[in-house]
């Protein structure tokens, strides 16, 4: 499986994805679910594409905390361009969620100038700065819920980003399970889920099979 949709690959067609990931020797692998990707301590050269499969970015801090900063699915692209992972203090691991399929590239590949002034070469790099700059983004809106003061305004708070990342037209989806997501959030799990059935009790949220709609005041 080639990643020719994938953001890296925006713009160039299939052929010319193909010879690219050749010129880039490319390596593709397998992992088992629970397996670990990726520790960034020691993954400084790569970046890697999920073809196949979902993984979540774990951090655990200098006491043994755990903690998901992101979970990446198919296409989900990753690496220490992306993790800040020179904070030395943290240990940061990518771990399978499910069976996982992952193209890993090197950087310096990617990086290096084309001898042939490749067009196409340009536009994977000018995709590369896109998506370190959509990550921005995202570590912004996740600085967002964590600095919020209690479990459910960081709730709340997450709902309406996910709600506000979600296409038009379709039903906003919790990317955790309720244990995870408390990870992600930062806070207590059994507080958390006191914090949900308070608020689907009270009719600011309704929840089934992960898929949820928030109800604003002018609604109710």
């Amino acid at each position: 499986m080639l990643p020719e949709n994938n953001i890296l690959f925006k713009g160039i067609d299939p052929e010319n994805c193909r010879r690219m990931i050749t010129c880039f020797h490319a390596e593709v692998r397998k992992f088992r679910a629970g397996s670990c990707i990726a520790d960034f301590t020691s993954f400084s050269d790569k970046i890697g594409i999920i073809l196949s499969g979902s993984a979540s970015m774990i951090r655990y801090d200098i006491n043994g905390i755990r903690t998901i900063a992101e979970t990446l699915g198919e296409q989900g692209v990753f690496g220490e361009f992306f993790t800040f992972a020179g904070v030395h203090r943290n240990a940061i691991e990518l771990v399978a969620d499910t069976e996982c399929e992952i193209m890993f590239l090197h950087r310096e590949e990617i990086l290096k100038r084309c001898e042939n002034a490749c067009r196409c070469h340009s536009m994977v790099v000018e995709n590369l700065l896109m998506l370190m700059s959509e990550r921005s983004i995202a570590l912004t809106e996740r600085i967002e819920v964590l600095s919020q003061r209690s479990i459910e305004e960081k709730l709340i708070s997450f709902l309406q980003i996910t709600e506000d990342n979600t296409p038009e037209g379709k039903e906003p989806v919790i990317p955790f399970s309720t244990t995870a997501l408390s990870d992600y959030l930062c806070v207590n799990r059994s507080a958390l889920q006191r914090e949900i059935a308070k608020l689907k009790k009270n009719g600011t949220l309704t929840i089934s099979k992960r898929r949820f709609r928030l109800i604003r005041n002018s609604e109710q």
